[in-house]
């Protein structure tokens, strides 16, 4: 089974913001990036996540102005993580079953790693049950 490191370890990059940015800064490093969430650091130390939903439920609904607004005011505080050792499967179940979309991995020193989609894991999801389902095919299609 897929471990999380096996996922994040190909990425060139470890997408990040600081918990003083502006929500502007934030959304054009996003942009920038073409990525729908972000760690927040508070120098070494995982501060939150922040996503597009956080954008538009916190600045854009409540008139906010994402010039004057620090990011560290709509971010999700202290996240749940994984580490790079978990599988995708774990990950999965923890992210479904807590109603998130990004999953921020961390050593277990607490050293970023970077961020898992839910969409990253659903799709190795239906590639692992897909591969399941075509060995036992195999399997019965030579037995007859």
């Amino acid at each position: 089974m897929k471990r999380i490191k096996q996922i994040i370890e190909p990425r060139q990059e470890i997408y990040f913001v600081n918990v003083g940015d502006s929500v502007r800064r934030v959304a054009q490093r996003m942009k920038q990036w073409n990525v729908r969430a972000v760690t927040v650091m508070d120098g070494e130390r995982v501060a939150g996540i922040v996503s597009e939903w956080d954008f538009l439920t916190k600045v854009v609904a409540d008139g906010r102005d994402p010039e004057r607004t620090p990011v560290a005011t709509i971010m999700t505080p202290d996240p749940m993580t994984t580490t790079p050792e978990a599988t995708y499967a774990e990950c999965l179940v923890t992210m479904l079953e807590n109603d998130f979309q990004h999953l921020v991995v961390v050593t277990p020193e607490g050293e970023l790693r970077g961020t898992v989609a839910l969409g990253d894991l659903l799709k190795i999801d239906k590639r692992e049950r897909d591969e399941v389902i075509r060995f036992y095919q195999a399997m019965f299609s030579s037995h007859r």
